[in-house]
């Protein structure tokens, strides 16, 4: 059985999560908080209903709960009704009395820490998620044997009918040591960070599903407090001529926008966030007036997604639009047209904007009216379907 994560888009990339008896290793470089990710899927797997056992020799347990209360996360109380159980690794190591219900003496023993990992699954419903954090921690405290264990620890949520996430920090191990550790695991989902011009972000992807190797798309998230994993779109450029609707469409879209204007004409830019279906996106609106070009240019060069407005009931207005998409770079950027005062009795189809534009085939073109707020979030989903790839 297939159990979703709780992020719609990684649940896409693993063909509908994590199977029963499966193992999923949770990749990341040094300086991004694989754990947080991890809280995510664990809050998601108690809210349905499913056990948890987390593994800890990272921070104590009061630090795990405290953590993930930051996101609105009450691990506290699934633990006090003993959905989550923790496995205390860590203040063992420090040399202090184990905390919890189960905890590991000598978390240097990769036997040990077998042994208390088969005891807490079986004393666990099926469907359980068994978490390790940090497999590399447990790496440089065991050494190499502690990947001798893999096979056993697979072998275990098998025969419990659980799924294994360990969470890896790659601390710059040997190459053999990260071939075992890819070539193990049947799920690899990897957390690194990206620069695209001044703009720094954190993506995840899929490398390998149900042990198939994958070439998967990137997608950028956010940790958003409360909440948890966001994909995150950094910019969505939303542009098109004089009196498109451009301001009516950013703050359809918004939960909250600002707009600078004079006389209900915009001369700066509209500006605003969205969250929508697991998405967390800001939105840039241009003026469209011909002077303001070099703000067009600069946010254009650092959006991953168009919307275009156009006045529908205006084709005279329709060779600005596509001079505007140039001057904004926005070929090759996943793009949308929304073909806009749709109510208007003189309005073109969206088809007949689209022949007049003279787009490619594989830009769409919705109707739009965006006072009303009507066709707007379909049209967002559509962009965020081209730019996730469907």
């Amino acid at each position: 059985m297939k159990r979703p994560t709780g992020i719609p888009v990684l649940d896409d990339m693993l063909r509908g999560g994590l199977e029963d008896g499966s193992t999923t290793i949770l990749y990341h470089s040094p300086f991004i908080n694989g754990a947080l990710f991890a809280y995510h899927i664990c809050h998601h797997r108690l809210k349905v209903g499913d056990p948890v056992v987390y593994f800890t020799n990272t921070k104590r347990i009061l630090a795990i709960i405290e953590d993930a209360e930051r996101f609105s996360w009450d691990m506290r109380n699934y633990r006090e009704r003993g959905k989550l159980s923790f496995i205390d690794a860590y203040t063992p190591f420090m040399g202090l009395s184990g905390e919890g219900r189960y905890a590991v003496s000598d978390p240097t023993s990769p036997e040990e820490i077998t042994a208390v990992l088969a005891k807490a699954l079986e004393e666990q419903e099926s469907g359980s998620l068994l978490v390790i954090d940090s497999l590399s921690t447990a790496l440089d405290q065991c050494g190499l044997k502690i990947l001798d264990k893999l096979e056993d620890w697979r072998r275990l949520v098998t025969l419990y009918d659980a799924s294994l996430l360990c969470i890896f920090a790659d601390w710059g191990y040997e190459a053999e040591v990260r071939r075992r550790i890819e070539e193990f695991f049947e799920n690899m989902i990897e957390l690194t960070s990206i620069e695209r011009n001044v703009i720094i972000g954190d993506i995840f992807t899929v490398r390998k599903v149900d042990g198939q190797v994958v070439r998967s798309k990137r997608v950028p998230f956010k940790l958003i407090k409360p909440g948890g994993v966001r994909i995150y779109i950094p910019k969505i450029l939303v542009t098109g001529p004089f009196h498109a609707g451009k301001t009516s469409v950013v703050h359809a879209l918004s939960t909250r926008a600002v707009s600078v204007d004079r006389e209900s004409t915009t001369v700066a830019l509209d500006f605003g966030h969205v969250e929508f279906k697991g998405f967390y996106a800001d939105l840039f609106g241009t003026t469209g007036q011909q002077r303001f070009d070099p703000i067009l240019e600069q946010l254009g060069g650092e959006a991953i997604g168009v919307i275009l407005v156009v006045d529908s009931t205006m084709p005279e207005t329709f060779p600005r639009a596509v001079e505007m998409l140039k001057k904004a770079r926005a070929y090759g950027l996943p793009c949308i047209v929304f073909a806009n005062k749709q109510d208007l009795p003189n309005a073109l189809s969206p088809e007949e904007v689209r022949a007049k534009l003279g787009l490619r085939e594989n830009i769409p073109v919705v109707g739009t009216v965006a006072i009303q707020k009507k066709g707007v979030r379909e049209g967002l989903r559509i962009l965020l379907d081209t730019v996730f790839g469907g």
